[in-house]
């Protein structure tokens, strides 16, 4: 009879768990999405604030880097379905796969708080969607580009990071799971 309850409690967490990763997904392409249509300065293209980065930064503390990298893949995928398979979903994919490389192999090492991992993410999401562009384009010039998306990283990832050791804290007054890197 304990086996059952066992079993049946480990379903329950598992379903739970399932639950809050679907929330985090949702939450993530509505941020993508409602970003698209948001320009800080229409003179610099591409430079966002990032806030669909935050909820990879507050899985990856939360539950690790598996649930990182595969809702974060599932985000670039769904929001490519809404908003189409164009050279911006080329662009965001090529800009999460490299960060995610970046972030994992920091995260891996333990050596980043969350500051360090979303200015790594950040400043590398850009350095993405930078090379891609000018794969693209065929055209080394737009390498150019890299100070713009350097220095707009840093400061989105300064935010990002801000927002998301916020978020990671209230989450964790609830006690629902624990943080699994440094966020101080």
């Amino acid at each position: 009879m304990s086996q059952v309850s066992n079993n049946g409690n480990k379903r329950k967490l598992s379903t739970q768990k399932l639950v809050r990763l679907a929330v985090f997904l949702a939450l993530g392409v509505v941020f993508n999405i409602v970003e698209n249509y948001i320009t800080f300065i229409t003179a610099l293209p591409g430079v966002k604030l990032g806030l669909a980065n935050s909820i990879g930064l507050i899985l990856l503390a939360l539950y690790g880097p598996l649930e990182f990298f595969t809702i974060g893949l599932l985000r670039v995928l769904l929001s490519g379905t809404f908003s189409g398979f164009g050279t911006s979903f080329i662009l965001s994919l090529s800009g999460f796969l490299l960060s995610s490389a970046f972030v994992l192999l920091a995260y891996l090492f333990n050596k980043l708080s969350i500051y360090g991992l979303s200015l790594l993410s950040a400043v590398m999401h850009g350095v993405g969607q930078v090379v891609m562009i000018a794969i693209i384009y065929q055209n080394a010039l737009m390498l150019n580009y890299l100070i713009i998306m350097t220095i707009s990283g840093i400061i989105s990832g300064l935010l990002i990071a801000l927002l998301s050791k916020i978020v990671i804290l209230r989450l964790k007054m609830f006690k629902e799971e624990e943080c699994n890197y440094e966020i101080n």
